[in-house]
């Protein structure tokens, strides 16, 4: 891969171009990155409002109707529902695990078999989330089309 960064003091905004000679998985993962990079969610905590990128969300949670987003420290809350943040993040590398829980495929390290036909996902943060075995299929067909 080459990297060519280039000021150029005339641009107004950030102008990206990639170029490759076939697509495959490591340019949809690098193109889901840079969607999630622009994309913010209205969060709170107890020290106030904060808007949070998408490509700092690892996972997002839905419990006792709160969806809660789940950053590498910290977590936050937010008022939207689980299904209206999936449908906001779901073309940026978030992917529904189970029914109360999106995932960010670009914060997973790794999936470890579970009985029953149920996976875990390993993050890089060391945090773990089951997956659903009735959501396999559908991550699984991503995966597929990314590659």
């Amino acid at each position: 891969m080459i990297l060519k960064l280039e000021q150029d003091t005339a641009q107004n905004d950030i102008n990206i171009t990639i170029k490759y000679p076939e697509e495959n998985r490591t340019i949809n993962d690098i193109v889901s990155f840079l969607k999630t990079y622009d994309t913010q969610i209205e969060c709170y905590s107890k020290k106030g409002i904060k808007k949070v990128n998408a490509s700092d969300i690892y996972y997002i949670e839905s419990m006792d109707k709160t969806a809660v987003v789940f950053c590498e420290k910290e977590n936050y809350q937010t008022n939207f529902r689980l299904y209206q943040l999936y449908e906001k993040l779901s073309n940026r590398g978030f992917v529904q695990v189970s029914k109360y829980c999106i995932l960010n495929i670009n914060k997973l390290d790794r999936f470890k078999p579970l009985l029953n036909s149920r996976m875990e996902a390993l993050l890089i943060n060391g945090a773990r989330v089951y997956i659903n075995r009735n959501y396999l299929a559908d991550i699984k067909r991503k995966f597929q089309n990314d590659a």
